[in-house]
Order: C-alpha cells, then sequence, then structure tokens
C-alpha cells in the first residue's frame, strides 16, 4: 500500500511537471488577474452558448485558461479561493478575481463529486466543497473570515444558558447571565434583569455581530422550527437550542480552513496583507 500511494504522488507530480502548471493557487496580482480575465473572455467566444455539460463548460471556461495559458493549478486557485473567499472579496485589488470566478466556483461547489471524477479538483478540495455545502455554501464567507470565532463565544455562552434552563435556553435567561458576566453593559440605568431588558438584548445582537447569521439554521425553536439570529432575543419567553449539526459542519469547515492556511505559511490573505500595510504606516 505505502509503495502504491508513493508511486501515485510521484506520478502526479510527473505529469503536473509536464504539463507545466504548477501546484500552487494563481497569486492574485492585479496582472495576474488581468491575463486571467482576458484568458477567460477568449474561450468563452469560442464556447457555443448551451454547449457541453456543467462540468466541461467550467473546464473550457475557467479550468483550461488557468492552467494551459497561465500556468496555474485550478485545483489549488479554487480551495485558495474558497479558503480565503472573504478577505479576497473585500480586498479592491482582489475583487475582479471573486467577481470573475464565481460562476465557476459555484457550479464546482454544487458539483464536487463530478468535478472530482473528472479530475478536475483533488480529493482534498472536493471533501472542503462538500462540507462547505451542507453548511450553506452561502456563508462560505462567515466562516472564512474570523466570525465563526465570534460567534463560537456567542455559543458558550448559550451552552451555560441551556444548563441554567434544562436544555433549552430563553432569550430573557440569555439577556441576565450575559449581564451577570458583565459581557454586555447596560446602556441605561435599571435595564437587564428586573428592568428593561431590549439594551442587553440589543448589545448581544452588536457585540456578536448576530444578524449575519440568518439562513443559516442555527437556532432552533422546541419544535425544531428555525429561527432567525437577527430576531433570536426579541421575545424573552421563546425557548430555543443550537443546531448541533451546523455547528459540526462550520467547526468542521473552520478547521480545514486552518490547515490549508498552515500549509502555505508564506501565502497571505488579502485581509492579512492590508494589516500589515496599516502596521508599517
Amino acid at each position: 500500500m505505502p509503495c502504491r500511494i508513493l508511486a501515485a504522488v510521484v506520478c502526479a507530480l510527473l505529469t503536473a511537471a509536464c504539463s507545466g502548471v504548477k501546484d500552487e493557487p494563481l497569486p492574485l496580482s492585479r496582472e495576474n488577474i488581468e491575463k486571467y480575465a482576458a484568458a477567460v473572455s477568449s474561450s468563452s467566444r469560442g464556447l457555443a452558448p448551451g454547449s457541453g455539460s456543467v462540468m466541461e463548460r467550467v473546464d473550457a471556461l475557467y479550468r483550461a485558461p488557468l492552467e494551459k495559458q497561465l500556468g496555474y493549478s485550478f485545483d489549488r486557485t479554487l480551495r485558495h479561493y474558497f479558503v480565503h473567499r472573504a478577505g479576497i472579496a473585500a480586498d479592491p485589488e482582489s475583487r475582479a478575481f471573486d467577481e470573475l470566478i464565481v460562476p465557476g466556483a459555484q457550479a464546482v461547489l454544487v458539483n464536487a463529486d463530478e468535478a472530482a471524477r473528472a479530475g478536475m479538483i483533488s480529493m482534498r478540495t472536493r471533501d472542503l466543497l462538500s462540507l462547505l455545502a451542507k453548511f450553506r455554501c452561502d456563508h462560505a464567507q462567515l466562516l472564512s473570515s474570523g466570525e465563526w470565532e465570534r460567534m463560537s463565544a456567542f455559543l458558550g455562552l448559550v451552552a451555560e444558558c441551556l444548563n441554567l434552563d434544562g436544555g433549552a435556553c430563553t432569550a430573557g435567561t440569555l439577556a441576565d447571565l450575559a449581564l451577570r458576566q458583565g459581557i454586555v453593559e447596560p446602556e441605561e440605568p435599571g435595564s437587564g434583569a428586573g428592568g428593561d431588558p431590549a439594551p442587553v438584548r440589543d448589545a448581544l445582537y452588536r457585540k456578536f455581530n448576530l444578524a449575519r447569521w440568518d439562513g443559516t439554521g442555527l437556532f432552533v425553536g422546541p419544535d425544531a422550527e428555525e429561527i432567525e439570529a437577527s430576531s433570536l432575543l426579541d421575545d424573552p419567553e421563546r425557548r430555543f437550542t443550537v443546531n448541533e449539526r451546523v455547528v459540526y459542519f462550520a467547526d468542521q469547515y473552520t478547521r480545514m480552513v486552518r490547515e490549508e492556511q498552515a500549509r502555505a505559511p508564506g501565502r497571505r490573505a488579502p485581509a492579512e496583507r492590508r494589516a500589515a500595510a496599516q502596521d508599517r504606516s
């Protein structure tokens, strides 16, 4: 078995070397993005509307131009995009790449198994995308931007509330708990426990950026109905709990993102580049 694995690795490396494709993502400089955009545009002009399967069109429009004309791995570029999607979309220099790659990236995300069978992406990328799709792909930016760490802190507070309330938490109990622990401060005298809970509730919404988590299915009511995070605390008496399935997928995806980032210590996401530039200034 080890010999077969080694042989497969050597074969893959030789194939990449012979094809002239670097086993690394496209560096997202303005020049490279403009070259890739031109290559994609050129390929699109030679492709008849509606011709080929979805993966055949992705291959012709996005993979071939990147690998054959620019010499960078489509698989690694796609994985880099999903790992750093938030920073890429927010950075003025790389935003054009986000707009360019979205149709192809979403097509591969939805058809990850087919793309892997066709040899367009590696199993590592397929696993990443399969997990992301289960979480709900529209929230990829939340998981790749550090927002999960903020939400994890809120979930820790909810876990304490669940223990106090016997398996289900109420918004009122959660607000009282946050106030007692000093996690938030009331905005006016008399608010919080025994007073108007609205200031504490509003402070929790802001501190943990809860509105950004609408549509994730993260919180559910007693009958398993989904509760939007932006209205989670509106009714002090409403009982809710956490959707552990969503938490599991988010934790797993975040772990994979960190592993991917650690594999390329010399490459920094756009957000990190901006922070470094600000430090120098």
